[in-house]
């Protein structure tokens, strides 16, 4: 959808929100959704959600947004969910020609990402480990409520389970899809997916270990305020290993030179809050291979896009050598040294 009719549905939106007709209307940014902000003349801003057509239809969409409330009652730092005028969760909106299913948030004041993920990985960013710390606290937050939530018996969303990661049909797609992948680099992951499956399939799916899970906590998704760390964006949540939430928050810093550092941090703030078991640290390395291993898949299947562009060149290979390491049943980089992302093999 272009930006200018992105705007007008967002406009649109407004009065079956409550929301002032006239606000000012600024576009924040497009991934899956399209969001807005609209802020009234008395200063009062909230996010305006454009849902990708065709991703989440409307049970889906409802067990997102009544479980981030009830989240958000649990006293997790998630967004505040903003009804219509009816009550309803969300919306479906027509203007221009085009319809959308539209959501609302309370905009969260003075915040920030915690990273963007192309400046992480080019290794431009510099936390200290007490950010992680913070994040483990709330990611700890998190699955404690929705261990004590439960999955409601309406709860319709997929599982991030061995067959979502690591099946015939992942939940983002096929990683050996990604065109710009070399023959060796698909044999790597060929090899690496069926072997991931077995060991996830052998892990626990007891309520301790496997419930409800954002899935998707990269630093663009966490938002520093003055505080705390709230959790925005949960386009991809279901059901999953509560670890697979760690390993997002970090994935994106495993080649830092302070990774232990903030591994040892954000499993610090997490125990804080809940136990997290020796079978799911035994696992760590196998999700942060199956988290590569999804970005290349999300890349594959949008070949052109800018981040996609920047996942074949730069984060392919080295999920590619990770999952050489997998298969070969070597440590990962960050038990040994630290290393650079490796240069592409031409084979």
């Amino acid at each position: 959808m272009h930006i200018d009719l992105a705007h007008q549905v967002a406009r649109a939106a407004l009065v079956p929100f409550g929301l002032d007709p006239e606000a000012r209307l600024d576009f924040i940014k497009y991934r899956e959704n399209h969001v807005f902000r609209a802020t009234d003349p008395d200063g009062a801003s909230s996010a305006i959600r454009l849902h990708r057509p065709g991703y989440r239809d409307e049970d889906e969409l409802r067990s997102e947004l009544t479980y981030l409330r009830a989240l958000r009652q649990a006293g997790v730092e998630v967004p505040e969910v903003l009804p219509t005028r009816t009550g309803e969760l969300f919306t479906l909106v027509h203007a221009g020609g085009e319809s959308r299913h539209v959501s609302a948030q309370r905009w969260i004041e003075d915040a920030r990402p915690f990273g963007d993920i192309e400046s992480v990985l080019a290794g431009r960013h510099h936390p200290e480990p007490e950010a992680f710390v913070r994040i483990g606290a709330l990611l700890g937050r998190l699955h404690a409520a929705a261990i004590s939530i439960g999955v409601p018996a309406d709860f319709r969303r997929s599982a991030w389970d061995a067959s979502g990661l690591a099946g015939p049909a992942p939940l983002w797609g096929d990683p050996r899809a990604l065109a710009s992948l070399t023959l060796r680099e698909r044999a790597a992951i060929d090899r690496a997916l069926p072997a991931l499956h077995a060991q996830f399939s052998a892990l626990p799916t007891s309520p301790s270990v496997f419930g409800v899970i954002h899935a998707d906590a990269s630093p663009e998704n966490l938002l520093e305020t003055t505080d705390g760390v709230v959790l925005i964006d949960f386009d991809d949540f279901g059901t999953g290993w509560f670890v697979f939430d760690l390993v997002t928050a970090i994935f994106h810093h495993a080649h830092h030179p302070r990774y232990p550092d903030y591994e040892r941090a954000l499993i610090t703030g997490y125990t804080r809050e809940r136990p997290l078991g020796e079978q799911e640290l035994a696992a760590w390395d196998a999700f942060m291979l199956a988290r590569g291993l999804t970005y290349l898949a999300w890349a594959a299947e949008r070949p052109g896009d800018p981040a996609s562009d920047f996942v074949a060149t730069e984060v392919a290979p080295w999920v590619a050598r990770l999952a050489e390491l997998y298969d070969q049943d070597e440590p990962s980089p960050w038990r040994t040294s630290t290393h650079p992302l490796p240069e592409k093999d031409p084979r």
